[in-house]
């Protein structure tokens, strides 16, 4: 319900709709529509809502605006609407001056088969139960009901052509039969169905009703029964051709809505697939560039599992010739895990780029961002290392990060082990640790879980044992170029787990 809308209490419970629309004719179908919405207590056929309903309150809002506000800006028209088990009752009033429905012209005469005016109250009385006029003319009231059961059965016709035949049943003078035809098959749907005596017949005659349907119609009557004839078979052909406009109109109507859904949902996802690639180049520009510091070879690459992911890396350039090398993984991915992974990133450049160590740089992160993590239920591991000009082992706090390496020249591999749980899980205090570190000879090897779950075959291990024997195989290659195969490998691989966002980093100091 929009803001505007307003619920009234009504008899035995039910409750009236009411909203008003301005003076324009684009804000139609949306009405429309949240009215059908709104009858759903009424529990009528489906049908006969999106299209009797739908076609009828259509009408009455439009002549609202196009006759009784005389085009006037400023006015508005009132939509109030009941919907009770077996009922929907709508009324639709404008702030014209109102006019005379009965002087409205029927459009079936043949007289008035040219004139514009009158199909639109034609329209909602064929379409609706019930069409009520107050005495000022400038509110009218529509009730469609559930179907009665067996009734005549000329009830069985388009509407515009049964009401029709009742019209002429009281003339006096004529004596009218009528039988539908449906692919060949006639069944008496007017009059004695063809039993018992009769005058001799004057007029017979067809009236197409639709594709492999017409009605067929014999009038027995003398004298002034055969002006009567004439006119009764003008008025059931032009009830028959407004039958058929109907039953067009439904088609055109619902391939119209189809088509409309159609270019909705085509345009929702142009728009979805345009922003997920807007977000994917922001992400990208938010991974900062690797810097060149003096004695150190350093190279790292994200390929996010959707446009956008919660992977992501740092190296940054510190005081006194040292370097920090920062991985994480958000879990997830998509844009609640990026919002995860920017908070991070902004907040760990803070505290490193200050010379924290590891395990400050990690706490003052858990502090920043601990709260939008229980909100998301997310959780992050980060691995953080601080490597030394000189020295020969590195500091590192490794908050539930399983991918941390340090490979060595002769093929070996040492795990940066956990010092502390992922951080949504665990709490501060955050603990650190240092690792033997030989620069020119130790590659630091930093990936997340989606890259070696990508060349897993046999287990989660297997594809964790190809990346290591990849770095150590290219031990003596570039840092870029250990990259590029570890990312081909990917590119060929046919993944067993389902796909995540893939990171690498790789380090040596010279």
């Amino acid at each position: 319900m929009s803001p505007a809308d307003r619920l009234v209490p009504g008899a035995a419970g039910a409750e009236t709709l009411v909203f008003e629309l301005p003076n324009d004719i684009a804000s139609i179908e949306g009405a429309v529509d949240h009215a059908v919405e709104h009858c759903v207590p009424a529990g009528l056929d489906r049908r006969r809502l999106l299209f009797n309903f739908r076609v009828g309150l259509t009408e009455a809002i439009s002549n609202a605006m196009l006759y009784g506000s005389s085009g006037g800006s400023d006015t508005r028209v009132r939509v109030e609407l009941t919907a009770v088990p077996g009922e929907v009752r709508v009324r639709v009033s404008d702030q014209g001056g109102g006019f005379d429905p009965e002087a409205v012209p029927d459009p079936r005469l043949p007289e008035n088969l040219t004139l514009p005016d009158g199909r639109g109250v034609f329209v909602m009385r064929a379409l609706m139960d019930e069409v009520r006029f107050n005495r000022r003319g400038n509110a009218v009231t529509l009730v469609l009901r559930e179907p009665p059961g067996d009734g005549p059965t000329y009830r069985r016709l388009p509407k515009p052509v049964a009401e029709t035949l009742e019209d002429f049943d009281t003339q006096p003078g004529l004596d009218v039969r009528a039988w539908e035809v449906v692919a060949g098959e006639r069944v008496p749907v007017h009059g004695s169905g063809g039993g018992g005596s009769r005058t001799s017949v004057g007029h017979s005659f067809t009236v197409p009703l639709g594709t492999d349907r017409e009605l067929e119609v014999e009038v027995a009557g003398d004298g002034p029964g055969s002006a009567l004839a004439g006119i009764l078979r003008a008025s059931l052909e032009r009830a028959g051709s407004l039958a058929r406009e109907v039953d067009r109109s439904r088609n055109a109507l619902a391939a119209a809505l189809e088509a409309n859904r159609t270019i909705r949902e085509d345009i929702a996802r142009e728009r979805l697939t345009r922003e997920m690639e807007l977000a994917h180049d922001l992400q990208m520009k938010l991974l900062p560039p690797i810097p060149r510091v003096p004695g150190v070879e350093a190279a790292a690459r994200v390929m996010p599992a959707t446009s956008v992911g919660g992977d992501f890396y740092q190296v940054i350039q510190l005081s006194g010739g040292r370097v920090g090398v920062m991985i994480g993984d958000v879990s997830g991915h998509g844009f609640p895990a990026a919002l995860i992974m920017a908070l991070v990133m902004s907040a760990a450049a803070i505290y490193a780029e200050e010379g924290a160590a590891p395990a400050a740089v990690l706490e003052y992160v858990d502090r920043a961002i601990g709260d939008e993590l229980e909100s998301t239920e997310m959780y992050l591991s980060l691995c953080y290392c601080v490597l030394s000009p000189g020295t020969a082992e590195i500091a590192y706090s490794n908050a539930g990060h399983p991918h941390a390496f340090v490979v060595e020249a002769g093929g070996g591999a040492r795990r940066l082990f956990a010092t502390d749980p992922p951080m949504g899980i665990g709490a501060a205090p955050y603990g650190q640790s240092v690792a033997d570190w030989r620069p020119g000879e130790d590659i630091l090897l930093l990936f997340t879980d989606g890259l070696s779950d990508t060349l897993a075959h046999t287990g989660r291990n297997s594809g964790e044992d190809l990346v290591l024997q990849t770095v150590s195989a290219r031990h003596r290659s570039r840092a870029d170029e250990i990259l590029d195969e570890l990312f081909e490998l990917c590119r060929r691989a046919t993944p067993s787990i389902p796909s995540d966002d893939r990171t690498a980093v790789v380090l040596r100091t010279l």
